[in-house]
């Protein structure tokens, strides 16, 4: 379920003075402390854009690149399904919410067992993906691990197109990685003259904190600028381990990283489909790990979505992820409070809810709980619509000369519409819910899970489409040893 917000969201952290100083001092470290670029292609773009590109490991960007950048850039972009039809609008006021990515370990739905992940994991979990209401695009959740050497994202993006006719949001190890499955959606869609024109897919890729620009990270965004290609280019540092430990240091690096790359691809192509973005967050200090339910992740989310709001550029975020092994009580709170704050601030893509384990561990049962926060969350935000039917005056006037509410046709008629029903949280009585077995919120949503997986059928690609994009699976060439 995309969410409109109708306007650009008010929920603001920087004032006006705080936006333009992170955007002079992001200007600043372009220009006077450079960048690392390890991409020939790139290293040309930017020269041609004025760039100083003496030295690769200092590359200057100078401000008037960026602003050239910045005018050329979109300000909104729209995405389609697998059928050609419009899916996410990714501009001010839109929020569209799907899974994360290349999870290592899967809880297993009927088991309950954590194991490592593979392709029909990946597949499994698209065909979910697919019946969820409230999910409007998806990753892969998982690793194909038993995917032949250096081609798993490929086999990924496989096995999601043929189970979800959602929009798919890939990554890949490089530029042969990106064509093939160019390839494989352009089959999918009726060719590339067609995929140019409605694409059903959006590129992740990211610089290498702090502030490098490499062959792999450009080179898959410079493929999507030949084909029109949506993609996300952020920056992934962690607060004290790849950036400053400052919450002001990080954001102006996130914030320079990926201005970077949008001087780049516009040098590219102009109006290349650029998203902008930061995954950024503090790396824990007892445990090294990426934390996803950190509140540092929240409050750099907020900045970040003012410096996008800025630049007129469409945003991508973290949230609806947990630093939590299982889906308990801080699984819900770090899930519940990121999916709220990330359409508070009105980012546009917002991606890895259903993440457990730092963004290690996928499941079902989380992904659909995920599902149930996004449609609460879309309640509490939805526009009031004050008339003569909504405030009731009559119903009021009757109720007061000695009726009652319930009574009342008004009730009947607007209840289901007015109010806000679970699918999975419980509101029964002590004893109804004793009765029932007692059943916690993990064991609900595993049983809902394995009901709607067995009996959701994800619409079949033709067979001539089938074997298309199975020919140019097997005709690619991996961009790893």
């Amino acid at each position: 379920m995309s969410i409109a917000l109708g306007k650009p969201s008010n929920n603001r952290i920087l004032s006006t003075e705080q936006i333009n100083q992170v955007n002079e001092y992001s200007l600043r470290l372009m220009e006077e402390v450079g960048c690392k670029v390890q991409c020939d292609e790139a290293l040309d773009l930017l020269a041609r854009a004025g760039c100083d590109v003496t030295n690769p490991d200092r590359v200057r960007i100078p401000r008037r690149a960026v602003a050239e950048a910045l005018e050329a850039a979109p300000g909104s972009i729209e995405v389609f399904n697998r059928d050609g039809e419009p899916a996410m609008e990714l501009k001010a006021g839109s929020c569209n919410y799907g899974t994360g990515s290349d999870c290592p370990t899967t809880i297993d739905l009927e088991t309950g067992e954590r194991r490592a992940c593979l392709k029909e994991d990946v597949r499994r979990l698209a065909r979910f993906s697919d019946a969820l209401p409230n999910i409007d695009f998806v990753m892969s959740f998982g690793i194909a691990y038993d995917a032949p050497k250096g081609s798993n994202f490929v086999h990924q993006y496989e096995a999601m197109l043929k189970n979800t006719k959602k929009p798919i949001i890939v990554t890949g190890h490089g530029r042969n990685d990106m064509n093939a499955m160019i390839g494989m959606a352009a089959a999918a869609v009726g060719g590339v003259d067609e995929l140019k024109r409605k694409p059903p897919l959006i590129l992740y890729t990211e610089p290498l904190a702090p502030l490098v620009h490499t062959e792999m990270g450009v080179g898959k965004g410079l493929v999507c600028c030949d084909y029109e290609i949506p993609f996300i280019y952020i920056g992934s540092p962690m607060l004290g381990a790849s950036a400053p430990v400052t919450l002001e240091g990080i954001l102006v690096q996130t914030v320079a990283e990926s201005l970077a790359g949008l001087v780049i691809f516009q040098n590219k192509k102009a109006g290349a489909k650029f998203i902008f973005g930061g995954d950024a967050t503090v790396m824990d200090m007892n445990t090294n790990i990426f934390r996803y339910g950190a509140p540092e992740l929240n409050v750099l989310n907020q900045a970040l979505a003012d410096m996008a709001l800025f630049y007129h550029l469409p945003f991508f975020c973290i949230a609806g992820a947990s630093d939590s092994k299982v889906l308990d009580a801080q699984a819900g709170l770090e899930s519940a409070i990121s999916i709220y704050m990330a359409t508070l601030n009105g980012c546009n893509i917002i991606h890895d809810c259903g993440y457990l384990e730092f963004g290690s561990t996928s499941s079902f049962e989380s992904i659909l709980f995920a599902d149930e926060i996004i449609d609460m969350v879309a309640y509490m935000l939805r526009p009031l619509d004050f008339n003569e039917s909504t405030v009731a005056f009559d119903v009021v006037e009757r109720v007061m000369a000695g009726g009652n509410f319930l009574l009342e046709e008004h009730t009947a008629e607007n209840f289901r519409k007015s109010l806000w029903f679970p699918r999975f949280l419980n509101r029964d009585r002590y004893q109804t819910w004793e009765r029932e077995g007692k059943k916690d919120l993990a064991g609900k949503l595993n049983e809902k899970a394995k009901e709607i997986f067995r009996n959701h059928k994800p619409v079949n690609l033709p067979d001539e489409t089938i074997k298309a994009i199975d020919r140019v699976m097997n005709r690619h060439q991996s961009d790893v040893e």
